[in-house]
């Protein structure tokens, strides 16, 4: 058996070039400067560095395992690494045992492998031109990973679905443009968010009871100067929402989601909200979108059918301590 030991402030460096290290062979996750790597970890809630367990072999770092205690009876696995050329000697078992253990010290009865830790690794769209996303919502499927751990009894208890859509050559559809057409006839419409024009964001937000929807909007309409999003109206008052337009660094429109109150559903506005916000994003100078959402989700329908594909699908791992 391996011997595992506890990591400590003064191992970062060598964390965060491991990491880089075994990601860049697996061509995955995107690579972290060290600075922002300390920053990642130690911002977690509930990381602390004796639920880092780090395996050597020869004095060279070949293994590494990150467990955070996630609250008051679960604890999380950020991640577990081996160094390719060691695997197959049983050295994620030990980190895997090391990191058990460490829930069970903690009093902890259930581990969640990836499972909605509030900060994740951002990782690259396979095919593309490094078009990335800033999360990896769970274990990917099919990955060494996801098979280590149903080996060693974690089930999946849920799915996340990862979409992505070039934007470069996006259009609008006929159909789409039809949607519009039909629903101007009735008074309906999509615009950009016009504060002088459109009223009854409050009353939008209290009759969609979302809070995260309610967070986001609020946030963005305190700024400044805002970002521009998209609205749909019908008697100057707002009745469905895309979330702010702005574009990150590598190129990828941000995406918070879509919402449309009940009294304007059935009409096709989902699709036409949706196919608008990729369409605008586009003209905003984004190159690619991308987001994730569940496995049960009908809105991944609206997403398709605007073009958007699933590149990546991710399970949500839970294992009960005995």
């Amino acid at each position: 058996m391996w011997n595992v030991v506890t990591a400590t402030v003064n191992n970062v460096k060598e964390m965060n070039e491991f990491w880089n290290k075994v990601v860049l062979e697996e061509g995955f996750f995107k690579p972290i400067e060290e600075n922002a790597y300390k920053e990642y970890l130690e911002n977690i809630p509930g990381f602390k560095y004796e639920g880092v367990g780090l395996v050597y072999n020869e004095n060279k770092l070949v293994g590494m395992g990150i467990g955070v205690l996630k609250n008051e009876t679960s604890g999380a696995i950020n991640c577990i690494l081996v160094e390719p050329s060691m695997r197959h000697h049983k050295i994620g078992e030990a980190i895997l045992s090391y990191l058990e253990e460490y829930f069970k010290k903690n009093n902890r009865k259930t581990v969640y492998a990836y499972g909605y830790l509030p900060s994740c690794y951002a990782w690259y769209i396979p095919n593309t031109d490094h078009h990335d996303h800033p999360c990896a919502p769970g274990i990917r499927v099919n990955s060494n990973e996801y098979f280590f751990l149903l080996h060693h009894r974690y089930e999946a208890t849920g799915f996340q679905d990862a979409f992505h859509l070039n934007l470069c050559d996006y259009e609008i559809s006929p159909s789409i443009e039809k949607i519009l057409e039909e629903n101007k006839k009735e008074g309906i419409t999509i615009e950009l968010f016009d504060p002088s024009k459109h009223s009854g964001i409050e009353e939008f937000c209290r009759t969609l009871n979302i809070w995260d929807f309610e967070r986001v909007i609020k946030e963005n309409l305190a700024l400044a100067h805002p970002y521009p999003f998209l609205v749909i109206v019908k008697d100057g008052k707002v009745k469905g929402w895309t979330g702010a337009m702005w574009n990150e660094e590598s190129g990828r429109g941000h995406f918070d989601g879509i919402a449309i109150l009940e009294e304007v559903r059935g009409r096709g506005l989902g699709k036409a909200l949706f196919s608008l916000l990729a369409y605008h994003s586009k003209l905003n100078g984004a190159k690619f979108m991308t987001f994730y959402t569940g496995l049960t989700n009908h809105a991944r329908y609206i997403y398709m059918g605007a073009g958007f594909k699933i590149i990546q699908s991710f399970a949500i791992m839970k294992k009960e301590l005995k």
